[in-house]
């Protein structure tokens, strides 16, 4: 591991030589607030320092200035708490590989890989849930093939250009819509993403010819303007890093969950009850190596990449978070994954770009199942079934999630709160045959359902099954579609 240089902003620091520099200025009034006060932004305005916008999370002013004094005197006014200097990042977003062939086929892959088939056929398509993607471009998005399904049902809910300030998204980089293509994209028999009944917010906040201050910004904006639209998840496939300039570059030190703003920011989005998920970043092979902001955040579902045979794509940045917690959270597949190109023919790529957003449609998938979860509940149950959770490492993190186990999990959690109070009792447990129910519910339907999601439904006898029939291992039975508890057959 090589020495990282750590730069500190004190009130002396940013008072050096410079050229035009982007700040933050926070202001002491509680945060967040319904708008930033305009008395503060007049203030601090002169010709020297320019207000290029506000946050009303942070409580805060984005400056632009190109004179050290005028820092002096905004520091000196009494509203003022602190200044923070912008610093600049790496966007990783096209970092990936795309290659022309397709075996027929491949979808299946990156999709039974998380066993999201068999949610589908349950019905869980991600069906009325608000996804928000964060991205530099959804290019011919309304044109395009296969969001013909999308299109037509209004799928796409709201959409805002960030960097040039209008509603039109579809015009630019084509990354955004690569990415979209793996969650809502829909071919019939060749194409299906992984929650392609979802709904859509998509917001450009990225210029891919240039690395500005303005594209940090520009991400927390949206984050305002999603979560004023309702959205259940906000997807980015971006990361802010390490970039070869004097600017005052992030560190791995600032990978520790509260050091880098777009990771507060994150955070603070998730307080507000909405689920975060970010690509892990592919620096797997380069000095940098780590995952990047914002997947340090430590409720933030920081998603790496595996190959179709389960293991890790070189490509796919390390952790953990530099102050020791498991990073990445989860994998799924980002090597030769099939998506949609441009010209409607369907393609393969490479990166955590596109391991991200499969990730982000499993999650939509559960939040329509369970429309009324908490996000804790469910970001501890994605965790749980990753298949390393027990021995996490710094490579696969808790490893590759299973939907099915997931909902088992959030279902345990959930019921062992709303039965508590019941009388309800399971015996014998372990069993090798009559399964015998103690309880002062009114038995009607059993359901048994296996770790792989398969369900049986036994016939109810005089409050008692048969598991005879049944292979060894563990189940968990349902009460009116609610599992109660895990039964041990041997």
């Amino acid at each position: 591991m090589r020495l990282l240089l750590i730069i500190f902003f004190t009130s002396f620091g940013y008072f050096k030589a410079f050229a035009q520099t982007n700040y933050w200025i926070f202001f002491k009034s509680p945060a967040p607030v319904q708008s930033v006060n305009p008395s503060y932004l007049k203030k601090i305005a002169s010709k020297n320092v320019k207000v290029i916008g506000t946050s009303k999370w942070f409580n805060a002013a984005y400056v632009s200035v190109n004179n050290s004094k005028s820092l002096r005197k905004i520091e000196n006014h009494s509203f003022v708490k602190s200044i923070e200097q912008s610093r600049k990042y790496k966007v990783q977003k096209l970092d990936i590989q795309l290659f022309d062939s397709l075996k027929y086929g491949q979808a299946d892959v990156q999709l039974n890989m998380l066993g999201l088939q068999n949610y589908h056929r349950k019905g869980f398509t991600g069906k009325g849930v608000k996804i928000a993607l964060f991205d530099g471009g959804f290019y011919k998005v309304d044109s395009i093939i296969a969001f013909d399904s999308l299109r037509k049902r209004n799928g796409i809910l709201a959409t805002k250009d960030f960097y040039d300030n209008n509603t039109n998204v579809f015009n630019d980089d084509a990354h955004g819509m690569y990415v979209l293509s793996l969650i809502s994209g829909y071919l019939k028999d060749s194409m299906f993403g992984s929650a392609p009944d979802a709904n859509f917010v998509l917001a450009r906040t990225e210029f891919v010819a240039t690395e500005k201050h303005i594209e940090e910004f520009n991400w927390i904006r949206a984050l305002e303007w999603a979560d004023s639209i309702g959205v259940d998840i906000i997807h980015s496939s971006l990361g802010y890093s390490q970039f070869d300039t004097l600017e005052g570059n992030y560190t791995y030190k600032d990978m520790d969950g509260q050091s880098t703003i777009i990771t507060r920011a994150a955070e603070m989005a998730y307080s507000r009850g909405i689920f975060i998920s970010n690509s892990a970043g592919n620096e797997g092979q380069k000095p940098w190596r780590y995952i990047t902001a914002p997947c340090d955040g430590k409720n933030v579902l920081c998603i790496g990449a595996v190959d179709s045979f389960r293991q890790h794509a070189k490509f796919s940045s390390f952790g953990p978070s530099s102050d020791g917690r498991v990073k990445p959270d989860v994998m799924a597949m980002g090597k030769n994954v099939t998506i949609i190109g441009t010209n409607n023919i369907m393609r393969r790529g490479s990166g955590t770009s596109f391991s991200g957003p499969i990730m982000a449609g499993f999650v939509a998938c559960l939040k329509q199942a369970f429309p009324n979860v908490s996000n804790p509940i469910l970001l501890d149950a994605i965790r749980k079934s990753g298949h390393l959770y027990k021995t996490p490492n710094d490579s696969l993190g808790y490893g590759i999630p299973n939907i099915n186990r997931v909902d088992s999990l959030v279902r345990l959690k959930l019921l062992s709160a709303s039965f508590s109070k019941q009388k309800f009792k399971v015996f014998p447990n372990p069993c090798s045959s009559v399964l015998s129910f103690e309880t002062t519910l009114s038995l009607k339907n059993i359901e048994i359902t296996d770790v792989l999601g398969k369900a049986y439904y036994p016939v109810l006898n005089n409050n008692s099954i048969d598991m005879s029939g049944f292979k060894p291992g563990i189940y968990f039975i349902k009460l009116e579609n609610f599992e109660v508890v895990r039964v041990v057959k041997i």
